[in-house]
């Protein structure tokens, strides 16, 4: 493979990986815009995520980013 093609190959290889990691964000982002965490029907906040969860989301991108 020449030296053009290699960096062909790259330039797919960093465009896929970002329309990933955009999709894992546009996910993340209706996750925590879901009802779950609106107003609760008891009329108290229904706002709280665990930080293990944002912890994985956080790790989930970072695999899609760094590989």
């Amino acid at each position: 493979m020449n030296h053009i093609q290699a960096l062909q190959q790259t330039r797919i290889e960093q465009a896929t990986k970002l329309v990933t990691a955009a999709a894992e964000l546009r996910d993340f982002r209706a996750h925590l815009n879901s009802p779950k965490f609106g107003p609760q029907a008891d009329g108290s906040r229904g706002d709280w995520i665990a930080t293990a969860d944002v912890l994985r989301r956080i790790e989930t991108l970072l695999a899609i980013l760094e590989n």
